[in-house]
Parts: C-alpha cells; sequence; structure tokens
C-alpha cells in the first residue's frame, strides 16, 4: 500500500512540475513577443517627434506587423520607415496613373473600373451594368458590387478607413466617397486625413 502511495504521489509531483514549466515557457515566450514590438513602437514614436506627424501601428494590423517585421532589425526598420517617407514626400498629390479605359460590350456585363488617387494608388468600382440595346451611352448600373483601392508597391499607400457610393436616379453615374490615411504594406500608418470623391460611369 505505500508502495502504491509513493507511486501517486511521484506521479502528481511530475504532473506539477510539468505543469509549473509549461507556464513559465508560455510566459517567456510572450515577453519574447512583446518586448520586440515595443521596441518598434519606439521607433516609430522617434520618428513622430523627428517629423512632426504621427507614425503609428494600425490597431487592427498588430499581429499582422509583427509577423511581417520580426525577422527585421530594429536597425533596418527604421532605416526603412526613413526612406519610405522620404519617398511618400517626394509623391505629387495629384500624381496620375494610367488606367484603361473600360467599355462594357454586351447587354450585361461585370466590369471593374478604375480612377487614380495620390501615392500610386487607384480607386476601383466593381459593378454590374446593364443595357437593353447595347449601345454605347445606354448602359446603367444594375448593381455595385465591391469598391476600394489597390495598390502594387511596397510603401505608403491610400488605405481606407470608411467608404459611401450613391447612384444617380437614371443609375447611369455613381458616386463614391473614400476616407483614409497614408499606410505602408507593414501596417504602419501616417496620422493624415486623406479625401477622395469620385464619379464612375456606367459607359
Amino acid at each position: 500500500m505505500k508502495h502504491v502511495f509513493k507511486l501517486v504521489f511521484a506521479l502528481f509531483m511530475g504532473i506539477g512540475v510539468s505543469l509549473s514549466l509549461n507556464s513559465y515557457a508560455s510566459a517567456s515566450q510572450i515577453e519574447t513577443q512583446t518586448a520586440p514590438l515595443s521596441e518598434y513602437e519606439e521607433i516609430l514614436n522617434k520618428l513622430s517627434k523627428e517629423y512632426g506627424v504621427e507614425f503609428y501601428i494600425n490597431p487592427e494590423k498588430k499581429d499582422y506587423f509583427y509577423d511581417r517585421v520580426k525577422n527585421m532589425s530594429i536597425e533596418e526598420f527604421e532605416k526603412k520607415q526613413r526612406e519610405q517617407y522620404q519617398e511618400y514626400l517626394k509623391q505629387d498629390l495629384n500624381d496620375t496613373i494610367q488606367n484603361p479605359i473600360v467599355t462594357p460590350l454586351s447587354i450585361t456585363e461585370n466590369i471593374t473600373q478604375y480612377k487614380s488617387l495620390s501615392y500610386n494608388t487607384s480607386a476601383y468600382l466593381k459593378s454590374t451594368v446593364f443595357s437593353s440595346t447595347g449601345n454605347p451611352g445606354t448602359f446603367t448600373y444594375q448593381s455595385i458590387n465591391s469598391y476600394g483601392t489597390t495598390w502594387s508597391h511596397s510603401g505608403f499607400h491610400w488605405e481606407v478607413d470608411r467608404k459611401f457610393h450613391s447612384l444617380s436616379s437614371d443609375r447611369k453615374s455613381c458616386k463614391v466617397t473614400l476616407y483614409g490615411h497614408p499606410e505602408d504594406a507593414n501596417g504602419v500608418a501616417l496620422a493624415y486625413a486623406l479625401t477622395a470623391n469620385l464619379t464612375f460611369y456606367a459607359n
């Protein structure tokens, strides 16, 4: 009976030690992840004071941000942010991107249209258009499927925070309003307010 008691006692002691080690390991992992993130945030605070504009991590993308930069040294991260910001300052707010003109070819068609924005970004509107004849100038918007911004570079781009759209009474045009801010591919944002008022036409 004593042997059984000792065996059960040893088993419980082993489980206790294992749980303690696991808890310690988990805490260490959290500390390891939290410390580097705070160092990146310190760099952004430093740049904010230096340039006079707030650099911050998009609150909705903190995990995404950390996953993107965790293998980047603090020095590399700071250098990249400085280079991106200098490039951002050089851009003309009226930069235009050559976008193709989309003309519906059939009576009912799904199309994607583009409008140039600043910071090498385009606004897009995906819709379904309809015409009873298929002749140019007779198409109307049957439905608006989605809209927003698109870009193809790693620097600062137009990131949308809020958006609204409305169709004209004849459904031949669609007004789109976008509110946003500049943000890079890693989720680092600048505290600048951006607004765009655009009008798309069915054809």
